[in-house]
């Protein structure tokens, strides 16, 4: 008896984001990723079950590839403003490319609230409480860095990069 073929999920995400850059997100399908993967849309369906675990699989993959750049950023023992400074650079330094391919699978979810967004968030930046008026104004900071990062990657306001650097440099003046 043949040994049953494995199929390799990290492949099937590769497939799914060359579909997804290529067609966008109304295009994401189980037969779409069974085409670009070679493999019958069956086999793509048993892996993830539904289109918006794949969505999600895909958003944890990205997530996690951006956590990892801000810990590699992050000195270590970092207090709270080293981490909202180490947020402010590396949402700075993020290509509008990784942006909107984020943001791109966050509209793919519309009505849904997403699990791995809102751990994202609680792992970064806590619960925002506030009690003083540093940790408010670094609350603000964080919020105002998410509305740039919206602005930026989602409605394409002034795509200048001088610009964007003015707007995260004044954000990490706002912190002293």
């Amino acid at each position: 008896m043949a040994r049953p073929k494995t199929i390799d999920r990290e492949s099937l995400l590769d497939a799914a984001e060359n579909v997804l850059g290529r067609e966008g997100a109304a295009a994401l399908s189980f037969g779409a990723i069974a085409t670009e993967s070679g493999i019958s849309k069956a086999s793509v369906q048993s892996v993830f079950g539904s289109r918006e675990k794949v969505l999600d699989a895909l958003l944890d993959r990205w997530l996690k590839k951006e956590q990892d750049r801000y810990h590699m950023l992050l000195p270590p023992n970092a207090d709270a403003k080293a981490r909202l400074l180490t947020h402010i650079s590396a949402t700075q330094e993020e290509t509008s490319e990784a942006g909107i391919r984020t943001l791109t699978l966050l509209a793919a979810q519309a009505g849904t609230q997403s699990e791995s967004m809102v751990n994202w968030y609680r792992e970064r930046f806590g619960d925002l409480t506030a009690n003083d008026e540093e940790s408010r104004k670094r609350r603000i900071a964080y919020l105002a860095t998410e509305g740039a990062f919206m602005m930026r990657n989602m409605v394409g306001y002034e795509s200048e990069s001088a610009f964007w650097d003015e707007v995260f440099n004044d954000l990490k003046a706002f912190t002293d």
